[in-house]
C-alpha cells in the first residue's frame, strides 16, 4: 500500500488533479459525438473498471510476489465493481431504478472525490511524477478515482440516473450494507476495508484508542452526513426552482 510522502495540494496533486481533469473532459467529449445506448455506455463503464482493477491487482502481485489480500474489493472504491454489474444484469425495475443507480451516482462520486481531495494512500511514496515507473499504483489510482467521479456525473447528465431527493434513504441503506460487509471482512481478515479497522488515512484515527465503535459510528455516520450534503446540492443543481420556492417560503 502507498502511504503519503507527496503534500497535499502540492505540485504532484495537482498535476495529477489537473491530468484527470483533462483525462475525462476529453473522454466526455468522445461519448458526446457518439450515439451509443445507455446499455452500452453502462456497459463501457463496467468493463473499464474492471479492467483498471484487474491491472492494478496484477501489477501489485507481480511486485510482492503474492496477491494483495488488502486490496480484496471491499474498500468503498470498490463499490463501482458491485454497482455496475447489478445495474447491467438485474432486471430493471425499482431496485435498479431507485437504489442501485442512486448509490452508483451520490456513494462512488464521494469516494473518488475524497480519494482524490484526500489522497493520503494513493498519491505514492515520491514527490513527483516523474519517474513515471516509480509512479504506476499512483497513476492507476488518479485514473480509477477520476473515473468514478466522471461515470457518477455523467449517470447524472445523461439522465441514465434520474435524480430523486427520496432516493436519500435507499442510498443510506446501501452504503450500511458496505459497510456491514467491510466491517465483517475486516473481522475475518485483520484487514482495514474502507479504513473501519485500523483507521490508516482517517482524520479520526486517533478515536479508536478512545473506542473502536465509537470511530466506526463516527466514520459511517459522517459518511451518511455527506451523502445528504450531495442530494442537498444535487437538489439545488437539478431543481433549482423548487430550492427557491423553499427558500423564499421560508
Amino acid at each position: 500500500m502507498s502511504f503519503l510522502a507527496a503534500p497535499l495540494f502540492g505540485e504532484k496533486h495537482f498535476i495529477g488533479l489537473v491530468f484527470v481533469l483533462l483525462l475525462y473532459l476529453t473522454v466526455g467529449g468522445f461519448l458526446n459525438k457518439r450515439n451509443l445506448s445507455n446499455k452500452k455506455i453502462l456497459l463501457g463503464f463496467m468493463i473499464v473498471f474492471f479492467v483498471l482493477e484487474i491491472i492494478k491487482l496484477t501489477y501489485i502481485t507481480i511486485e510482492d510476489g503474492s496477491f494483495p489480500i488488502y486490496q480484496l474489493p471491499f474498500h468503498m472504491c470498490s463499490i463501482p465493481l458491485y454497482l455496475y454489474p447489478l445495474m447491467m444484469f438485474l432486471k430493471p425495475g425499482l431496485v435498479v431504478e431507485r437504489f442501485i443507480k442512486p448509490a452508483a451516482y451520490t456513494i462512488v462520486l464521494l469516494a473518488g472525490v475524497m480519494a482524490l481531495a484526500m489522497p493520503t494512500t494513493i498519491i505514492g511514496n515520491d514527490i513527483n511524477w516523474f519517474p513515471l515507473s516509480e509512479n504506476i499504483l499512483p497513476i492507476l489510482s488518479f485514473i480509477y478515482h477520476g473515473f468514478m467521479i466522471f461515470t457518477s456525473i455523467y449517470l447524472l447528465k445523461s439522465h441514465i440516473y434520474n435524480f430523486m431527493i427520496s432516493d436519500y434513504k435507499n442510498v443510506v441503506i446501501i452504503a450500511i450494507i458496505f459497510a456491514l460487509m467491510a466491517i465483517t471482512m475486516n473481522n475475518l481478515l485483520d484487514k482495514d476495508f474502507m479504513m473501519l479497522n485500523r483507521g490508516t488515512g482517517s482524520p479520526f484515527q486517533f478515536l479508536i484508542e478512545i473506542s473502536k465503535p465509537l470511530y466506526i459510528s463516527t466514520m459511517v455516520g459522517l459518511a451518511l452526513i455527506l451523502i445528504g450534503l450531495d442530494f442537498v446540492i444535487t437538489d439545488a443543481i437539478v431543481n433549482p426552482r423548487r430550492v427557491s420556492d423553499k427558500v423564499k417560503a421560508h
